[in-house]
């Protein structure tokens, strides 16, 4: 696409929202939401199977020892996504395959010794072998020189899976395991200092954090390792200084928690026996560190070195969970750790989440990391339902309009006064025969309605006309949608040689 396509691409999206300002009822200077602390949250009954029917005022929250009152709150359930039929040259991201939900599987070649790994990775196959669907399940390795090798890769645009949607991959695991690993293993070793490896490990998770981030809902990923350490002593650095790790977990944590990733940790080694390693002398053990990022990216708290059991419960945990958010006071915000404490009023319920955050003062920017993010992906993000019609544009000759629709019902809608409000970011992205992608800027879209209008909204939908010529935005045209309250993503993309 030429830079005056790109050009033309903003105008259509400016005037796209234009119009749906007043077709809607918007009002400008609409404020922005406040900065706002969002968990994922799973329940569980008492013999463990999610609960997914709870509501807003099931959840208790405390951050540090303080009430606080749930201001956002969605239910994720892949059974919900769901779509009317289609009629021609109509597009939803609630009718095709995407991709719901996704467990990924990251085998630390790194941080384990030669000798540990066939036991390991025999352990591994079991696993997923007793995995009856794995369309949703992918599987990588991180080997010896800090880099990431797909077995079964997420279904990116830049790394296209290698077997993308076969639902019994697992089934082969062996031939696929032993395949990836005999070919890590003819490399040769990389010898790399402590502080090194454990950059190089962080640097991975935060990167698998970058693939998940544009799936919709919960992910988890299931850490075979054996771990890091998250301090050394001055014995085993050459600056004969301790080294503390913390805040490179801190960060990973973080990175994790805004992609909605939650790791569930496999020692290769049983919990207190062998855990622990050069560290020791300063009673700093590896397995703290992975309790440690398992509690405050909302996985399970304790630690096991049982794979197949942890790979069905993080499948099982990423079917049905709650997004549940909530506004601190400005003074929350001052660099320090926040312990949290949810619990469920309904009795029986066992919460998982989060147990803390560290509040940084600094505003960190999720919504353009999740849009540009989700451009790289095969699939559309449903947790906003969309939905496009394509027709000749009134004005003639080659110019095509779409109309794009976009569920109320998936929005986060505030009550201010007399008014309802909802704060979006929109975007488009064209994509050229190489599937390069070509993004407009994104576009605030601040709306407000009078209890009338808002009725009449939720019944006529939230509706987009723009007029686009097909050969301006190349093979197909992305749709995308941001949530800036509830942080929820819509994505569709329409295959524009339909239209030519």
């Amino acid at each position: 696409m030429k830079g005056i396509q790109v050009l033309r691409f903003a105008t259509l999206l400016a005037v796209a929202c234009a119009a749906g300002e007043r077709a809607n009822g918007q009002e400008a200077g609409a404020a922005a939401p406040a900065r706002m602390v969002q968990l994922s949250v799973v329940a569980f009954d008492k013999s463990g199977q999610p609960v997914g029917d709870l509501t807003a005022a099931d959840f208790e929250i405390a951050d540090a020892g303080r009430p606080q009152k749930v201001a956002v709150f969605r239910h994720s359930d892949a059974k919900l996504t769901q779509a009317a039929p289609l009629g021609p040259l109509e597009f939803s991201n609630r009718a095709a395959a995407n991709l719901p939900h996704a467990t990924l599987v990251l085998f630390d070649l790194l941080n384990e010794t030669f000798g540990a790994r066939g036991e390991a990775s025999s352990f591994l196959v079991d696993g997923l072998k007793s995995v009856e669907s794995g369309d949703t399940l992918f599987l990588y390795l991180l080997t010896a020189d800090g880099k990431l090798y797909p077995v079964r890769g997420l279904p990116l645009a830049d790394s296209p899976a290698a077997d993308s949607g076969a639902a019994s991959w697992t089934k082969d695991a062996r031939t696929l395991v032993d395949g990836a690993l005999n070919k890590m293993f003819q490399l040769r070793p990389v010898a790399t200092d402590m502080g090194t490896r454990v950059r190089q490990t962080y640097d991975a998770l935060q990167s698998v954090a970058g693939m998940l981030a544009t799936i919709p809902g919960r992910k988890s990923v299931v850490w075979i390792t054996r771990g890091v350490p998250i301090g050394l002593p001055p014995a085993f650095t050459t600056s004969h200084e301790p080294v503390d790790f913390t805040p490179l977990l801190r960060r990973s944590c973080l990175i994790l928690n805004r992609a909605n990733v939650a790791v569930y940790p496999v020692m290769q080694v049983p919990p207190g026996m062998g855990a622990v390693d050069e560290s020791s002398s300063a009673g700093v053990s590896n397995e703290e560190g992975l309790r440690q990022m398992a509690e405050l990216t909302g996985g399970p708290s304790k630690t096991t070195n049982s794979i197949s059991a942890v790979v069905r419960q993080a499948m099982n945990d990423v079917r049905t969970g709650y997004q549940v958010g909530y506004y601190p006071p400005v003074a929350n915000w001052d660099g320090k750790f926040h312990s949290l404490h949810i619990a469920c009023a309904r009795k029986g319920v066992r919460i998982q989440a989060q147990t803390g955050y560290y509040a940084f003062p600094e505003r960190v920017s999720s919504e353009q990391e999740a849009v540009t993010a989700s451009v790289k992906t095969m699939f559309d993000a449903s947790e906003i339902g969309l939905r496009c019609t394509m027709s000749p544009s009134p004005s003639g000759g080659s110019a095509v309009r779409f109309a794009l629709r976009i569920d109320l019902a998936d929005l986060r809608i505030a009550q201010q006064g007399d008014r309802y409000t909802a704060h979006l970011h929109v975007q488009m992205a064209g994509y050229g025969p190489g599937g390069e992608p070509h993004l407009a800027p994104v576009a605030p879209l601040d709306l407000s309605w009078s209890a009338e209008e808002l009725a009449k909204a939720r019944t006529d939908g939230l509706v987009w006309n723009q007029d686009l010529n097909p050969a301006d935005a190349g093979e197909k045209l992305r749709f995308l949608v941001y949530d800036r309250e509830s942080h929820a993503l819509g994505t569709l993309t329409v295959p524009l040689r339909k239209a030519q």
